[in-house]
């Protein structure tokens, strides 16, 4: 999903106008408006000049509890890619598996968040690293 502090006609005008012509085109989930800025301030993500809100990428478990965040200030994009690498990295992690090292990609082994685990893994991947 997706949060910005724009108001509802905002949206409406980015949705409508295609990519070709300096829009976002139609996006495929939702979109809300954040006008009184509450998930925004909630999230300490409220630029200091107040005009913008730093974009932000928020991975929350069924819990509520926030598994990974990335901020970013206004000149910096966010990497989509990355955001499903954690996203997949937090649903591996949630289902017992084991942890996640540095890198992690489901193609890559984890670990076990043991002393054991740890050696075994940094051995058997010392190459990599």
């Amino acid at each position: 999903m997706g949060i910005s502090i724009d108001d509802a006609q905002s949206h409406s005008s980015w949705r409508d106008t295609a990519i070709e012509e300096g829009g976002i085109g139609k996006v495929g989930y939702p979109l809300l408006t954040d006008e009184d800025r509450k998930i925004t301030n909630s999230f300490d993500l409220l630029h200091e000049d107040t005009t913008f809100a730093l974009r932000g990428s928020f991975i929350i478990d069924p819990d509520g509890i926030v598994q990974n965040q990335t901020v970013n200030n206004l000149p910096l994009g966010r990497d989509m890619d990355e955001t499903l690498r954690m996203l997949d990295a937090v649903i591996h992690a949630a289902s017992g598996a084991g942890v996640c090292p540095a890198g992690w990609n489901p193609s890559k082994p984890d670990m076990q968040p043991t002393k054991e685990g740890v050696a075994s893994y940094l051995a058997d991947n010392a190459e990599s690293l």
